[in-house]
């Protein structure tokens, strides 16, 4: 027992030899161990002091990917954004009007066709489209062919379904003459739709509308290079388009010439913190852009501005990215293409050329602005988050000859949200048969359309991805319960 003692007395004997400098030495310490600890329980307690200083550390915001925002991450650190959904045309042909009358006319008719997309322009800040016609009842000469009229409802169906900017300035302006014109810029004033493209006078024309989200203001800047052989008005006091004719093609209507529309794009970027160009131009259902229009879409980016929206061919054109002469990266949208109309109303998938379904597809284009921290270097706004939705434009003009329907249904669906619930359908159709059991009567034709539909949208989104590229597609907003429930179907097997 005494031997058992002696260490402990001994190393306290030593530590009041030095004159009690340091750490007395704990009850029961052997010579060399940690704190009075044997050598592997040291050890261990070293290992344990160690992880919670490291951890300590971790959850203090090393390393640097726990904490982004953190004064070790690196920049740019997002301040704010104004976030954009842009559409194509949207022309109120005969049987579109019908649909909408169908629909129960007004507001909630126009708005019907737009319901299978509306969630995408109400999520952004602002929605876009450009408005192929006037809205002129008290100056309308009538609707037809190549000639376009629509009802108020029309522009405020599309306030309603969250569209608050459209772009009039296209060939159909002055479908309803000067005062049509004039008559369709106040409606959209009084209904609080905001327009780009034209102006009160032949002086103010040329301006852009600037729209101001979180602190983000963005400028859109709207022309045409088509006005179907009309002009301006010849008085300078009344409202003006803004009219940028390709050179030998104005039908002798004056217009501005590159370089002052170019300095228009100058001036308008110093008005805003990011710039926005629609513009009404190239050729009729051409898959691709005119090489002068590539071209001049370059120069207004290295000009200042940061995307181009473009209209006006009723198909798809590319999208290409863009890195301007200062370094900005910028995009542009060739073509939207149709976003509501009739074209190709007869158009069945594997009969006919592919092409002859082209005026059908469409697309929402997306982007922001951005207004970026980047530390010692300062703060900017840049083009961020560009996306785009692949659109199909159903019409059931087919079904109305074959006696399948009774009114006319004309809107665009999302393809990658409409896609999934078709095949959801196939699905159910594949479960219940592949034991053998058989359809009854009715569901047997059904089971070939919802083939049908499946391969059309699968095509069709092939066409469009081979046309505009595959860069930008972006998941859809997803469908909310009650619709995807309502989109169900049941079947029965004999």
């Amino acid at each position: 027992m005494l031997g058992e003692s002696q260490a402990p007395m001994d190393q306290t004997a030593k530590w009041m030899k030095t004159g009690g400098e340091g750490i007395p030495p704990a009850e029961g310490a052997e010579s060399g161990n940690f704190l009075g600890l044997s050598p592997r329980a040291a050890a261990l307690a070293v290992m344990i002091l160690l992880g919670i200083v490291v951890g300590a550390a971790y959850f203090a915001g090393y390393p640097m990917r726990l904490n982004p925002a953190g004064a070790g991450a690196p920049y740019p650190h997002e301040l704010a954004r104004v976030s954009f959904a842009v559409g194509g045309d949207v022309i109120p042909h005969e049987p579109v009007r019908a649909a909408a009358e169908a629909a129960g006319g007004g507001v909630e008719g126009w708005g019907s066709l737009l319901a299978d997309v509306s969630d995408v322009f109400k999520g952004a800040d602002f929605g876009f489209v450009n408005l192929e016609t006037p809205v002129a009842p008290a100056h309308s000469k009538g609707s037809k062919p190549f000639m376009f009229d629509a009802p108020v409802a029309l522009p405020e169906a599309l306030k309603a379904n969250g569209i608050k900017i459209v772009s009039f300035a296209n060939n159909h302006v002055m479908d309803q003459g000067w005062a049509g014109f004039a008559e369709t810029r106040d409606h959209l004033k009084e209904i609080g739709l905001q327009f780009a493209g034209s102006g009160d006078t032949a002086g103010q024309t040329w301006q852009p509308l600037v729209v101001e989200a979180n602190g983000i203001k963005v400028g859109w800047l709207g022309m045409t290079r088509w006005l179907n052989g009309n002009r301006n008005p010849d008085k300078d006091d009344q409202p003006h388009v803004n009219f940028f004719p390709y050179p030998g093609e104005s039908g002798g209507a004056p217009g501005a010439d590159e370089a002052q529309v170019l300095a228009a794009v100058k001036a308008a970027r110093a008005q805003c913190d990011m710039l926005v160009i629609s513009i009404h131009w190239g050729t009729e259902y051409a898959p691709a852009p005119r090489p002068e229009d590539v071209e001049m879409a370059h120069k207004m980016l290295d000009a200042g501005a940061s995307v181009i929206v473009g209209h006006h061919p009723h198909v798809l054109q590319p999208i290409e990215t863009y890195t301007t002469s200062d370094g900005r990266m910028a995009v542009i949208f060739y073509s939207l293409g149709n976003f509501l109309s009739n074209q190709s109303r007869n158009y069945v998938d594997g009969l006919m050329p592919d092409k002859d379904g082209d005026p059908r597809d469409s697309m929402i284009g997306l982007f922001s602005a951005v207004r970026n921290d980047y530390g010692p270097a300062g703060v900017k706004v840049e083009l961020a988050h560009v996306g785009m939705l692949p659109v199909w434009g159903e019409n059931n003009r087919n079904a109305l000859a074959a006696g399948k329907a009774k009114t006319p249904n004309i809107h665009p669906v999302l393809i990658d949200r409409e896609l999934p619930l078709v095949q959801a359908k196939l699905d159910s159709f594949n479960k219940l048969t592949k034991d053998g059991g058989e359809l009854s009567e009715p569901y047997k034709q059904l089971f070939i359309d919802v083939n049908k539909d499946v391969k059309l949208l699968m095509d069709r989104r092939a066409q469009i991805l081979a046309r505009t590229g595959d860069e930008y597609v972006t998941d859809p907003p997803k469908l909310d319960a009650h619709k995807a429930d309502a989109a169900k179907i049941p079947i029965k097997v004999q």
